[in-house]
């Protein structure tokens, strides 16, 4: 999940490099911001189980 997220973040930054327009740099920016939002709160809300068993 965090790939995809690093993923957006340089299509994002390829589309300002690229200097496209601003509908398409804030579009990405919202969707990556988004997945961010999402990711967090499926990691705040399920249970982590942290202990090993072999």
């Amino acid at each position: 999940m965090d790939t995809l997220i690093f993923g957006g973040l340089l299509a994002t930054l390829v589309a300002m490099c690229r200097e496209s327009s601003r509908a398409v740099v804030l579009g990405a920016w919202w969707t990556v911001l988004l997945a961010v939002v999402l990711l967090m709160a499926h990691h705040i809300t399920s249970s982590l189980a942290l202990t090993l068993s072999y």
